[in-house]
């Protein structure tokens, strides 16, 4: 098949991207360890692996929710306003009351600038209930931007555990001539790839402590509803969400 002219820029994305992913795993590898190990510890001790992220960040998040081939006991916490509201401080409150959170559980919240105070205020909410608090941000770019937040704080400077997803500032990493903007982000792919290996990590790890993954398969497959309903059945009055505190 002959090449279309032009395409340059559609090699130099993927060259880019695939670098990126490279210097992720090898740079947050050890990070990544540790979080499959959290997740293990938090599944054998019956808790939930809980997920956050505003605007498009919430995309990342919804990856780990009921998804075939991950694991049964993710739930991705909704952002009602879909991140029309990310900059309105005491906003996060009204929707993380619908949530019943508690010591043991985990939350990895996503946000490539975390400067934003809705990502900040769901993972300080957390953190009050004994949270573990995991950040998925780009450093670069937040170590250098001013936090949006009256404390002045970043989600990287209020999480247990950081997890760089690295890239460049503002995301997008592709240039284009005649103009001092970039298009083609990397968050999005370098986030989800980095989450589904940590799942693949952390069924292992199950595994090797005796315990089978609560993990789900596709429900395109002959066996897969029996499956997922037998699996969901531990899990599912916790993936459901509805005010149990007063809003």
């Amino acid at each position: 098949m002959a090449e279309t002219k032009g395409s340059d820029r559609l090699e130099l994305y993927y060259s880019l991207a695939a670098a990126q992913l490279e210097e992720v795993f090898t740079s947050q590898k050890e990070g990544m360890i540790r979080l499959a190990e959290l997740w293990a510890d938090a599944i054998e001790g019956d808790h939930m692996l809980y997920s956050f992220g505003s605007g498009h960040s919430r995309f990342i998040a919804g990856e780990l929710y009921w998804r075939a081939g991950g694991l049964a006991a993710a739930l991705s916490i909704d952002d009602p306003a879909l991140g029309a509201a990310e900059r309105v401080e005491g906003y996060a409150e009204t929707f993380m009351k619908m949530y019943e959170l508690e010591a043991g559980d985990l939350l990895v919240v996503i946000s490539n600038s975390g400067i934003n105070p809705v990502p900040l205020e769901v993972a300080l909410y957390a953190k009050e209930y004994g949270v573990t608090v995991i950040a998925l941000t780009n450093l670069t770019h937040s170590s250098k931007a001013e936090s949006r937040h009256s404390s002045g704080k970043k989600l990287f400077e209020v999480a247990d555990l950081v997890i760089d997803t690295g890239g460049q500032r503002g995301d997008a990493v592709v240039p284009l001539e005649g103009v001092d903007w970039r298009v083609g982000p990397t968050s999005t792919m370098i986030s989800v790839a980095l989450l589904n290996a940590v799942v693949a990590q952390t069924a292992q790890n199950l595994l090797e402590r005796g315990i089978t993954p609560p993990a789900l398969i596709s429900a395109n497959v002959a066996e897969g509803d029996e499956h997922n309903e037998q699996v969901g059945e531990r899990y599912w009055r916790r993936l459901t969400h509805f005010p149990r505190k007063p809003l």
